[in-house]
């Protein structure tokens, strides 16, 4: 498989599934590099509106978009022979309309398409325009291929010169099969129905015509019952000992409880056993901070740590990120977590709090409390005014954030900083030149000081103004010094957290400075805003575990 496409499966899976025979004359769509770019999409959680289903426009029809076509224009025929009031052939948008990636691969006979989107997330329930979830699409285009196949073979021998076309019906018909199958397991409804041919049917109507008893046996196993609203079994069902097995099989599994969902990532696992609980984030998928790198290559590399677990809200496996933090925050965090931090250290479980973080800092109530501390800290002339101004302006407090975050981010976050310090000088209202304010109030690459200075206590002397060129810690790469003196004097000092995940670049001043201001008055805002027991949330009652 080519390497840089870069499927979201499991090796193994993949490697088993493409090669099955079914798959011999058949490459699939996930191969290709348009859906490479469609994955980077997907897997970027930068891209909030990003929907797998805006990108169908074009694709749909696939292996039956000529057949689709020919009955089409028959059907209009035959009104107008008819004479009969005259009907407009279905359009393509009636034909096609509301597909899903998965309806997509039902018409394009593409299972690793099917399976890739599923662990993206498409529901398996999502209905098209015509009705028809992505099961009853695959059993209806199983039961088109029969009937290609039934009505050639009706003939006598098929022809050696047909025998091949045979052949790859066959195979189109396993390859979708093996996506039903898929999408039993995966807990699709087996109960419901669209219109078909003027009759009400279900997936067990499909399954009985095109006589796959073991089709039928599944769909059993997993609930399916004929819906009252559907047209009789009877009609589907050709001899009076199919009607005898069929009665049989509906006996042996009434009542029985639905075998287990099968996880969405292809684990072969029952979900039960495999994302109901947290596992890591797979190295070999597409990073979701937005690089195009893999996770093994980029964050995590980074010792940003992925983990993923499936949401039963959203019907998917969800990503989220966990920052090591096991010897407590940052050198430098962030003043909302400083805050917190300082306020349960004595008397809560540093643990609890910090996987607590990512759930309080985005309760609404909470993050207005220190967006109110920022604001005001501004105001109070606390910060530089080029700092202020592009706080103001870009809505955003930078902390260093070392090697937290993905370089993607941290690199919009600073174009977007200091292009406002750049606008901030352009206006002229402040006196000092370029390079005081820019060292002042302009970010680097993680957020920190953009201007890099000696970092040995009572030294800070400054690239590029003081001397020419700084020299780098050379096993961290975060720390800088103006030569090997202050390096030594300053190690003892250093070492206690050079190359550990606590720590961050140096800060500008104003970023301390907030900081400093946030901690001391948030928790007396916060019980202002949010009463004595503000705090509480992040108690930590041990005799719970």
């Amino acid at each position: 498989m080519p390497s840089e496409t870069r499927p979201h499966l499991p090796r193994e899976f993949l490697a088993k599934l493409i090669a099955e025979p079914c798959m011999k004359d058949k490459k699939s769509f996930i191969f290709t590099k348009e859906f490479h770019a469609i994955r980077l999409k997907l897997a970027d959680h930068n891209q909030t509106e990003t929907n797998a289903e805006t990108n169908i426009a074009g694709f749909a029809g696939g292996f039956f978009k000529s057949t689709d076509e020919d009955r089409r224009a028959s059907s209009a025929s035959n009104q107008l022979a008819s004479r009969r009031s005259v009907l407009a052939a279905e359009s393509a948008e009636e034909l096609y309309g509301e597909y899903s990636f998965l309806h997509m691969a039902v018409d394009d006979t593409d299972p690793p398409l099917a399976c890739e989107m599923i662990r993206h997330g498409t529901l398996v329930e999502k209905a098209n325009a015509k009705g028809q979830s992505p099961l009853l699409q695959a059993l209806e285009r199983i039961w088109d291929l029969h009937s290609v196949l039934r009505k050639a073979t009706a003939r006598g021998p098929v022809p050696e010169s047909m025998l091949v076309y045979k052949k790859q019906i066959e195979n189109a018909q396993s390859r979708i099969r093996y996506i039903a199958v898929v999408l039993i397991g995966q807990h699709a409804n087996v109960n419901s129905t669209v219109n078909w041919q003027g009759k009400v049917v279900s997936s067990l109507h499909f399954a009985c015509a095109i006589d796959d008893w073991d089709l039928v046996t599944l769909l059993l196993q997993h609930g399916a019952k004929p819906p009252i609203s559907c047209v009789a079994m009877d009609i589907f069902l050709t001899s009076a000992a199919a009607r005898r097995r069929f009665k049989a099989l509906t006996a042996k599994f009434k009542g029985a409880t639905r075998p287990l969902r099968i996880c969405p990532c292809f684990s072969g696992k029952p979900m039960a056993d495999c994302h109901s609980q947290t596992l890591p984030y797979p190295g070999d998928f597409t990073c979701p901070c937005g690089s195009a790198k893999t996770y093994g290559k980029c964050c995590k590399a980074r010792k940003i740590i992925l983990t993923e677990i499936w949401d039963e809200e959203t019907k998917w496996i969800q990503p989220s990120r966990n920052v090591s933090i096991a010897q407590g925050p940052p050198a430098f965090a962030s003043p909302e977590v400083r805050a917190i931090v300082e306020q349960v250290e004595r008397n809560g479980d540093m643990e609890h709090v910090m996987n607590m973080l990512p759930e309080v800092m985005f309760n609404p109530e909470i993050r207005s409390v220190f967006d109110e501390c920022l604001k005001l800290g501004c105001q109070e002339n606390i910060a530089d005014p080029a700092f202020t101004s592009a706080y103001f302006d870009t809505q955003f407090f930078p902390s260093p954030q070392g090697r937290t975050s993905s370089k993607l981010w941290c690199r919009q976050k600073q174009k977007e900083w200091n292009a406002s310090v750049d606008e901030y000088i352009s206006s002229g209202v402040d006196s000092r030149s370029r390079s005081e304010i820019e060292e002042a109030a302009k970010i680097g690459i993680s957020l920190g000081a953009m201007y890099r200075a000696c970092e040995a206590d009572g030294c800070n002397k400054v690239e590029g103004r003081d001397i020419e060129k700084v020299s780098t810690c050379a096993r961290c790469k975060m720390t800088f010094y103006c030569g090997p003196t202050c390096q030594k004097l300053h190690w003892s000092t250093h070492k206690q957290v050079c190359g550990t995940p606590q720590q961050t670049e140096r800060p500008l001043p104003s970023q301390m400075a907030l900081s400093d201001f946030v901690c001391k008055f948030s928790p007396a805002m916060m019980k202002y805003k949010m009463g004595d027991n503000a705090f509480d949330v992040f108690k930590f009652d041990k005799t719970k575990e």
